[in-house]
Parts: structure tokens; sequence; C-alpha cells
């Protein structure tokens, strides 16, 4: 078995209950597009994101370890192999609607891994017997397997291990207080408007508002991915043969929600059969 180990940083811009789905600017959730930037569009991005916020965490998910057969493999080239995922995937609950808030399946999904001469995509199909099945048509059954398998949970020690955040508050005010700086320097109106609808939102401090909750909080996702599979190992650097005839299960989390920057943290492990 060849085992993926994978993290980092991603961005979702994405409108936050109460808000609809759609919304394109945010309105009553805890998340906003602010002046000078483009509609939130819910796109969950592993790698290139759109109108990174100042002072945020830099985007980027990578493999970070790689063992073959339970042997580490430090020097393989997909260690710190680009992980994307393809296809402009969002998260889909649609307000409670499809599942529980939060719990929702990401859609469609496309795993894609990028690294010195070797490429690894594969694609698991939400509803096999269908695949063309619009999402409010498709069973219960099979939104849960690929959804969320927990509801947001707080877990402190998690969440610091994988970012090094211990304190939220501390976090924002070190955020907004570089904000505070920036807006001193200067005098275009936009810039000063997005700024201080930022500063806005980081002066709430209050433990239990979701501004500063989420911070702490983390989703979970296991499933086999069972769909199409493209391989491009030219050079043969993989070392090894892959069986894309059988599922290959992921297990990765996802929390650290930064309301400020749009961001989450991922961390997870993808397991690859072989022949």
């Amino acid at each position: 078995m060849l085992i993926l180990d994978f993290a980092g940083w991603f961005q979702c811009r994405l409108p936050t209950d109460p808000d609809p789905t759609d919304e394109a600017r945010g309105v009553s959730g805890f998340t906003f597009a602010v002046a000078g930037e483009p509609d939130l569009d819910r796109i969950i991005r592993f790698q290139r994101p759109v109108a990174p916020r100042t002072h945020g965490p830099t985007v980027g998910v990578r493999v970070t370890a790689v063992s073959l057969d339970g042997q580490p493999m430090p020097d393989h080239p997909l260690v710190g192999a680009a992980v994307d995922l393809l296809g402009e995937p969002k998260f889909e609950s649609r307000n409670y609607v499809l599942r529980d808030s939060a719990q929702g399946a990401i859609v469609p999904f496309r795993l894609g891994i990028f690294g010195d001469g070797v490429e690894i995509e594969r694609e698991d199909v939400l509803y096999p017997p269908d695949p063309e099945r619009r999402l409010h048509e498709i069973p219960a059954l099979f939104h849960e397997r690929r959804g969320s398998l927990i509801p947001l949970t707080i877990d402190r020690l998690k969440i610091a291990d994988a970012t090094g955040i211990v304190d939220p508050l501390a976090y924002r005010r070190r955020r907004k207080a570089l904000l505070e700086a920036d807006l001193q320097q200067t005098d275009d109106p936009v810039a000063r408007t997005a700024l201080g609808k930022r500063i806005s939102e980081l002066s709430i401090v209050a433990p239990e508002r979701l501004q500063v909750a989420t911070l702490m909080v983390y989703n979970d996702y296991r499933f086999d991915i069972n769909g199409p599979t493209r391989i491009a190992d030219a050079t043969r650097s993989l070392g090894v043969q892959v069986d894309t005839t059988r599922d290959w299960p992921i297990a990765f989390w996802m929390g650290a929600w930064d309301a400020d920057a749009l961001c989450g943290y991922v961390r997870g492990m993808l397991s690859i059969p072989l022949l």
C-alpha cells in the first residue's frame, strides 16, 4: 500500500448560515466579500486562491510524507507534491436541504496530486447508479457517505498541533493590529472600506461567536474513492504499479476556519492499493 499524508491551508469563499447558499456578498452570516473583491463563489481551493486577503495563511496543500508498505520514504518524488481538488468543488448542504449544515458532501470530488514527473488523479462518483443525476434527486445515504461524519466539533489540541493556533482571540488580535496599521498607510477609498469591514469583524471577541469559535472546530471525512483514474508517470518515478480497479480509501479533516481570511486547514491520508 502506498500512503500519502497531506496537509495545508485551503481557501473557500462561501456565505454562511443563515445566508442562502447563493448569497453573493454575505449579509447575515459571519463571512463576507469586502469592497474590491469578486462575489463569493463557494469553491474549495487547495491551490491558487482568488483575491487572497492580506496577512492571512498561505494557501497550498502538499504531500507531507510518503510510506510504502509501512516504510517511510522521505526521498519519494511525491513528497512535497501539490494536492488539489479539481472541477471547482463546493460543500453541498444547501442550507440543510441536502444535509445538516457543515456536513455536506464535497461535489465534485476529483483529487489531483502533482509531483515532479508524476501526476495522479482520481474521481469519486457520488451516485454510481446514475452519475448524472441532480444532487437533490440523489438518495441521502450517498450524500452521507461522502459528507462529514460529524457536525462541527471543537478540538483545540488537533487544531493547535496542525496550525499552531492555541489562542483564537490572540490570533485574531494580531491580524487586527496588522490591518489597523495598513489602514493608516492608505488613502484608497476601496481599500479603506475593505479594511474597515475586516477590522470590524475582527473586533468581535465573544468566544461563543462563530467568527471566533470556528477557529477551533473541524469536520471529519472518510470514504473510498471509487471512480475514474488518471496516472502520468512517464519516467516511472513512482516505482510501483498502482491498482486502479480497487477503491482508494481517503480520510481527512477540515477545520481551523479563519472567517477573516476565508481559509481553513486540511490534513489527511490517501491510501493507494498496489498490484
